[in-house]
């Protein structure tokens, strides 16, 4: 028996060889998740809780995280998987506090910390049958995967195959188990370029071999098993472990050794029929009684399900049942407990039960188990039958539970037993408004079907309108308004059908309209989640009609109080449009650290998407990356299809920008597929994220093309403002273009005051690009001396936008090499740093690209520029900008010669280090050190460059270093 109590799996040598490989990439930094299925029973749950117990020993074992989701009795509970992992890991991290279950965010806060505190061990997630994930877990659990992206963790899955499944709507988890990907696309493809290893596992039944392996564990008294009996038994069973390990209890030793008749072929469930009408009548009803429970249960509450007396039972019941291999018992004291071996033989068991047989258990097992346990049975003894007395306590039960998911399910199980069709239909419409009411859309859209025939009312109008609002349906305003418009409706369906109806406005634009609707729920309920719903549409309304900064005035005293996460979501998001990333990063922080308290929101599929940006714009690329990653795959199962543009477009953005530039590409192409139906501000994101990517791979005709297409269309409310970041990039690419008098008319239109300082450095960066090109080398230097001055002047500022700061840098670099200025060297290193610490590998190798041309006081292959001191610069000035011809000169102030650069950083450098190095590494790397290129270097040593290309290669992974500028300067003795 394993530490988690199950057997050693026989025959499956090979797939946990595999698993050990996996988890040894694990230990190295990667991360992994793999999928075990197959058939039911075949064995994935055994396989995977064997490696674990194999892999949790020694210093340096895993630690294991161990989920099996619950078996749903009747309608699933909601975040019933998740509660059971946030518990398990809340053991292991922090016992004293709980986590919220309903969120991934605060799920993922709680492993990382189980990394930490593991480290250097690596950590592994067991999630046993996913296929009875509740549809809510679902979600989250989806949502958790994705973010798994850092080393050390493995997440090791089991489900049976969802082809074998009666209900496949559930089937979510094979899109993120797809093989080399990390989940699907809006179009069903796998995103790539991710660094973790995802792997579906098909198990399958045991071969002739293992079947023999296997009998010796179950029957080691009886003759071993010869080749012929060993392949009579796998076509008996096909090689199925729960088939066999019940078939080896009843063959006869004769068989075995290969003298006897041979197994006939017969399914599972014949098997168990014959097991249990064997049985003695008392042990049968046990066994019946265990069945209809479902899981583990002791003897007396059997007995009050069978309806026998109480401690009548005969000692030898129990131990029959399991001599028959239909069930395994367990002693806790003198209290005895039986429960299935596995769940098919459960099945197969309830399967035999006579109709009227299982209908009279389930109605002694209601009465029996009580709560939300005996509800579900109570409507399974009614098997159909209308039984209104327990209808009406469904009905009862409903209106006092708080949980909408929850309300609904008694609704709907009230609805199976109405006696009526009002009634049956009254019923489904309030479990319906429950069901919006929770967000729960999978569990809505499995009763559209009678919904559409239902009466023309309020409720039903609000559930059809959410569906068609959720599938981009552009006229899901019609049945919402319809909603609203009904008077006979409750306040409660009228106030959801305006917040849905206000979020149809917002979303095509109509933010006069949005405002009007949200001006509605405050009439009709007290309830604050709603009304703080409608003062998010009001808010969000007016952005759309005046801008982001009159949104933000109408947002105002109301941040302090606000009782959900969507107000502060919102408010990030309108100080993105207005310019003030770094503010946009603290609000939408300030609505996660709520939506991970298990805040209620319905900004949970746009979060990832706003977080994204910010991040990437404040220069927290990795958190940019992981952001957006869940943003571009979490789209599609959220329901809306325009959001998927927008998402996938900041993912290329973010892998352009660190150099997945095919990815980032191949991402773009499938965000114009036929099946995308993106709103303007979508469709605006996704055709800005495309110049980026082209800018990036410098195709500045492409960018300029598609961003003055922007310029010239509509542009949406939330991207007109005068600080936008598609602004600078147009002026950008047009300045790459040779479009001078489009630049100037673009930073003509710029503001020149009261703007946050990322704006100030493009702008004067952008300036000092346009009189660089217009021929006024002297206004040029100006712009980034005033730049670089604003920088050195605000650290703290500069330090929340480093791409404008390095971006700066780079320009003052490029002018002042070609120039032959001394501070070009520190510029551009500068630059190359901060490019570097961002992971910026395009921008990374422009800078080097620059600094092999030959920078003043470096060697380069390139002639050496000759050192020119920096003008006084007494007459000259900014640039005025026109239509494009050289600027107009006027004289400014005294300045310093020098440009301001951040110090350049110093290398430790280690002997330890040096030691390793070999002569002919130690000859190498000491002449790299003094600024010779690879070229120069063979010619001293009468080697190719080839030759040197090697042995630099070797250095940098003993020294640790990336680059050969970052070993100027240090000695090599």
């Amino acid at each position: 028996m394993s530490v988690f109590g199950v057997r050693a799996p026989v025959g499956r040598g090979v797939e946990i060889a595999r698993l050990h490989e996996t988890l040894d990439r694990v230990r190295r930094g990667r991360s992994a998740r793999v999928l075990l299925t197959g058939e039911s029973g075949v064995g994935t749950t055994t396989l995977a809780d064997a490696f674990c117990a194999q892999v949790v020993d020694g210093p340096d074992g895993a630690v294991v995280v161990r989920v099996a989701a619950p078996e749903p009795v009747g309608a699933p509970v909601a975040y019933a998987t998740t509660e059971l992992l946030a518990r398990a890991l809340d053991d292991l991290v922090a016992p004293e506090q709980a986590t919220s279950a309903r969120s991934a965010l605060a799920l993922h806060d709680v492993l990382a910390a189980a990394r930490r505190t593991a480290a250097p061990r690596p950590v592994v997630l067991a999630l046993h049958d996913l296929h009875h994930v509740d549809p809510a877990s679902a979600t989250v659990l989806a949502d958790l995967l994705r973010r798994l992206h850092g080393g050390g963790v493995l997440v090791l899955a089991s489900a049976t195959d969802p082809s074998r499944l009666a209900v496949r709507g559930r089937a979510w988890w094979p899109r993120l188990f797809a093989d080399g990907g990390s989940g699907a696309g809006p179009d069903g493809t796998a995103l790539a370029g991710v660094a973790t290893e995802v792997r579906t596992v098909l198990v399958g039944g045991l071969d002739a071999a293992s079947v023999a392996a296997f009998a010796a564990t179950r029957r080691p008294a009886a003759p071993a098993l010869g080749s012929a009996a060993a392949a009579r038994l796998v076509a008996a069973t096909g090689g199925h472990p729960v088939h066999l390990e019940l078939l080896l209890r009843t063959v006869p030793d004769d068989v075995l050794a290969g003298d006897g008749s041979p197994a006939a072929r017969r399914s599972l469930a014949t098997r168990v029929g014959h097991a249990v009408a064997v049985l003695s009548p008392r042990t049968r009803d046990l066994v019946a009684a265990l069945a209809v429970l479902g899981g583990s249960a002791p003897i007396a509450l059997l007995e009050q399900v069978a309806a026998v007396t109480p401690g009548s039972t005969p000692p030898t019941a129990a131990a029959e049942a399991a001599t028959a291999g239909l069930v395994d018992v367990h002693a806790r004291g003198p209290r005895v407990e039986l429960r299935f071996p596995h769940r098919l033989i459960r099945d197969a068991v309830y399967r035999g039960l006579p109709p009227e047989t299982a209908a009279a258990l389930h109605c002694t097992a209601a009465a029996a188990t009580g709560g939300r346990t005996g509800f579900a049975h109570a409507v399974a003894s009614a098997a159909g039958t209308p039984s209104p007395e327990v209808a009406g306590a469904l009905a009862a039960a409903a209106a006092a539970e708080s949980d909408h998911d929850e309300a609904a399910t008694l609704r709907l199980w009230a609805a199976e037993l109405a006696v009526s069709g009002v009634d049956r239909e009254a019923y489904l419409l309030d479990a319906a408004v429950h069901l919006v009411s929770a967000g729960s859309l999978a569990r809505l859209r499995a009763v559209e079907g009678p919904l559409r025939t239902a009466r023309a009312c309020g409720a039903r109008d609000l559930a059809l309108g959410t569906l068609a609002f959720e599938s981009g349906d552009p006229d899901a305003y019609v049945p919402l308004a319809a909603a609203l418009a009904d008077e006979e409706a409750g306040a409660t369906v009228r106030a959801l059908a305006a917040l849905k109806l206000g979020a149809h406005h917002v979303l095509h634009g109509r933010g006069a309209r949005a405002v009007e609707v949200a001006a509605h729920v405050a009439e009709l309920t007290d309830d604050p989640g709603l009304r703080e719903g409608a003062r998010t549409l009001e808010v969000v309304g007016s952005a759309l009609r005046w801008g982001p900064d009159t949104a933000l005035d109408v947002l105002g005293e109301h941040l302090d109080g606000v009782y959900g996460a969507d107000l502060l979501v919102v408010c990030g998001r309108l100080y993105l449009a207005a310019g003030d990333p770094a503010s946009a990063y603290v609000h939408l922080h300030r609505g996660l650290d709520r939506i991970r308290a298990g805040s209620a929101t319905t900004m949970g599929r746009l979060v990832h998407l706003f977080l994204a940006e910010a991040a990437f714009r404040t220069g927290r690329w990795d958190e940019a990356e992981t952001e957006a990653r869940v943003g571009a795959t979490a789209a599609p199962e959220a329901g809306s299809t325009w959001i998927a543009p927008a998402a996938r477009g900041m993912w290329s953005v973010v892998r352009a920008a660190r150099g997945g530039l095919g990815d980032a590409e191949a991402d773009l192409r499938a965000t114009r597929g036929p099946h995308l139906a993106p709103n303007a501000l979508g469709a605006f994101t996704r055709d800005l994220a495309e110049a980026f990517v082209a800018q990036v791979r410098g195709d500045v005709e492409r960018a300029y093309r598609v961003l003055s297409d922007l310029a010239d269309g509509p542009v949406p409310a939330l991207e007109a403002a005068p600080l936008a970041l598609w602004r600078v990039l147009l002026a950008d690419v047009a300045v790459d273009a040779g479009r001078l008098a489009m630049a100037g008319a673009v930073l003509q239109g710029f503001p020149a005051a009261g703007t946050p300082l990322w704006f100030q450095l493009s702008r004067h960066r952008l300036l000092g690009r346009l009189a660089d090109r217009s021929g006024n080398v002297p206004a040029a230097r100006q712009h980034y001396r005033d730049g670089l001055d604003l920088v050195a002047a605000r650290p703290a500022d500069a330090a929340e936008c480093p791409v404008e700061v390095a971006a700066l840098h780079a320009a003052a670099g490029r002018l002042g090499r070609r120039q032959g200025w001394a501070s070009a060297a520190e510029d551009l290193a500068t630059a190359r740093r901060g490019f570097a610490g961002l992971g910026a590998t395009p921008w990374v190798a422009r800078v080097d690209a620059e600094i092999d041309l030959g920078v003043p006081g470096v060697t380069s292959s390139a002639p050496p520029a000759p050192t020119v001191p920096e003008p006084s610069w007494a007459a000259t000035g900014p640039i005025a900008v026109h239509d494009g011809s050289p600027a107009v000169r006027t004289a400014p102030d005294a300045v310093p010669d020098t440009l301001p650069a951040a110090a350049a950083t110093v290398l430790p450098e280690s002997s330890a280090e040096h030691a390793s190095l070999t002569p002919r590494e130690r000859e190498v790397v000491r002449l790299v050190a003094q600024g010779l290129t690879s070229r120069e270097v063979a010619a001293a040593l009468y080697v190719t460059p080839k030759a040197i290309s090697y042995h630099l290669g070797n250095v940098f992974a003993k020294l640790g270093v990336t680059s050969r500028r970052q070993l100027w300067g240090r000695t090599f003795d």
